[in-house]
């Protein structure tokens, strides 16, 4: 492991460096840890003989935001150190094995940049994450403070975009990334993947019908595991698309195009031709809609964007159904917006960010997702609603899993120096027997939680946050029952 973090460490400094060189860049630059911990009375997350423990944390964090004439630069970072990781604690919750994995420091991490290396030709990118998920979605999450059921996700990826106009008549685009992705535990494949995307379409502004053709290929290469052996994967397209535009508010659009896949399905047919159409409407700056339809060769693949801003609002609604690999779904975020955004360094606690729940294995899901997001801010609140469904269908055998979860947070200044912050959240997962490949876990699950939290600035650097929380989980498989009482504490120092 230390081999990879030198490798993404070295990914994030050749950002470093290609986003600052040459040019004077605008830097906004933050620091500071805090200390502090949490009390459960179950700290096993079991449904009978309940041990209660105390556990200490550390965090440090780090941010910096760069803007240059060329370049542009994001880094988020912490890493949260707790006592229980490396403790001897022992739970009889029937996580055993792989499952009983715990982590001692749970790393969070944000990294992107770009730099144009040649005016109006050459732009390089490097971008890198670090976040912990569940092993199994299906088990008791862990996916917090050093418990068990933890994995590591670290990515990091490097690219190149060649852009060029052709004689004022054409757009052409041409981007190659490689990147590579390791995992804490070794049921999960370290992989690599080389992806290449080509784009020509004609200038919208000079008329009213534009055309384009496009191709991408993708190809992935898996480690062997404790459970696979190593094996690779390969997607490719391409297509040709139009799109006629009517008004400045209305534009009709669709493609045509032909793929080609490698991969283990329980289908015959993975490959062949593809269309989609759809419409946009665009009737001001803060609306867009998208809306289509289309077929590939798992069936229909309808799709909806919505966005709208005002004001004090914002709202999105998005619906796809894509191929895409459980390696993307584990690196990806989870949306969470609000007023307690885990990057929020006032917080101080456990860096919570997580990938997209998935199954174990490394062959390509058919993903078809639901998101919905609202968000209010007025002079001294904030309101935030999100919930998404993922119904997804593992190709290799048709195994299906269902994550549903919808969340409702409120933050409120209460004065210059007291905020408050409450969040309710619900969670569903549903799965077959052999949608997850250890134990006996692939059952039905419900879970809610409730978590109320004050910050408390004391001078101008120093943050004090307390928060109660509890959480019930009820499941068709007795182990995976349990209740907790928690309360978190911290005290970060900025500097």
């Amino acid at each position: 492991m230390k081999s990879r973090r030198i490798m993404m460490t070295s990914a994030l400094c050749t950002g470093l460096v290609l986003t600052t060189s040459g040019q004077s860049a605008e830097w906004e630059t933050g620091a500071g840890i805090a200390v502090g911990g949490y009390y459960s009375d179950n700290i096993c997350l079991a449904q009978s003989d309940k041990e209660d423990k105390w556990v200490g944390t550390a965090r440090p964090d780090v941010s910096a935001r760069g803007r240059g004439a060329r370049g542009n630069l994001s880094l988020q970072a912490a890493a949260q150190y707790n006592s229980l990781g490396d403790s001897s604690l022992e739970c009889n919750t029937g996580q055993e094995g792989p499952l009983a994995n715990r982590e001692t420091v749970i790393p969070s991490l944000r990294f992107n940049s770009d730099y144009e290396l040649v005016q109006d030709w050459l732009q390089l990118d490097a971008a890198a994450t670090a976040q912990q998920n569940s092993i199994s979605p299906f088990a008791p999450t862990g996916t917090d403070n050093g418990r068990d059921n933890t994995n590591i996700t670290y990515d990091y990826t490097v690219g190149a975009l060649l852009r060029r106009r052709l004689a004022q008549t054409a757009d052409l685009r041409l981007r190659y990334s490689y990147n590579e992705q390791f995992n804490e535990v070794g049921l999960f494949g370290d992989s690599k993947e080389d992806r290449a995307q080509l784009d020509l379409d004609t200038l919208s502004a000079r008329s009213r019908v534009t055309v384009g053709v496009g191709g991408r290929y993708s190809k992935v290469r898996y480690d062997d595991t404790e459970i696979n052996p190593a094996f690779d994967n390969e997607l490719s397209s391409a297509e040709i698309r139009a799109a006629l535009q009517f008004s400045a508010a209305w534009q009709l659009n669709g493609l045509y195009g032909e793929e080609w896949n490698e991969f283990t399905s329980v289908r015959d047919d993975i490959d062949g031709e593809y269309w989609d159409v759809g419409i946009r409407w665009t009737p001001n700056p803060r609306v867009v809609v998208n809306l289509g339809t289309g077929e590939r060769f798992f069936g229909s693949t309808p799709r909806a964007d919505i966005s709208y801003r005002h004001k004090r609002s914002e709202l999105s609604a998005s619906y796809a159904r894509t191929l895409t690999f459980p390696r993307n779904l584990r690196a990806g975020d989870n949306g969470f917006i609000g007023p307690e955004d885990p990057f929020d360094p006032e917080l101080g606690g456990a860096p919570d960010r997580e990938g997209l729940p998935t199954f174990i294995g490394d062959s390509p899901v058919l993903n078809e997702r639901f998101e919905l997001r609202y968000r209010f801010t007025a002079r001294r609140s904030t309101v935030t609603l999100s919930g998404s469904e993922s119904r997804q269908r593992r190709v290799e055998n048709a195994s299906e899993a269902t994550f549903r979860n919808a969340t409702i947070s409120f933050g409120r200044s209460l004065s210059s120096k007291l905020s408050v912050n409450l969040r309710l959240g619900w969670d569903e997962r549903e799965g077959e027997i052999g949608a997850d490949l250890i134990g006996d876990f692939g059952r039905t699950s419900e879970a809610w939680r409730a978590r109320l939290g004050f910050n408390r600035r004391v001078g101008n650097n120093t943050t004090f946050n307390v928060a109660y929380e509890y959480t019930s989980q009820e499941s068709d498989f007795a182990l995976n029952d349990y209740d907790e009482n928690r309360v978190t504490f911290n005290v970060r120092h900025a500097f």
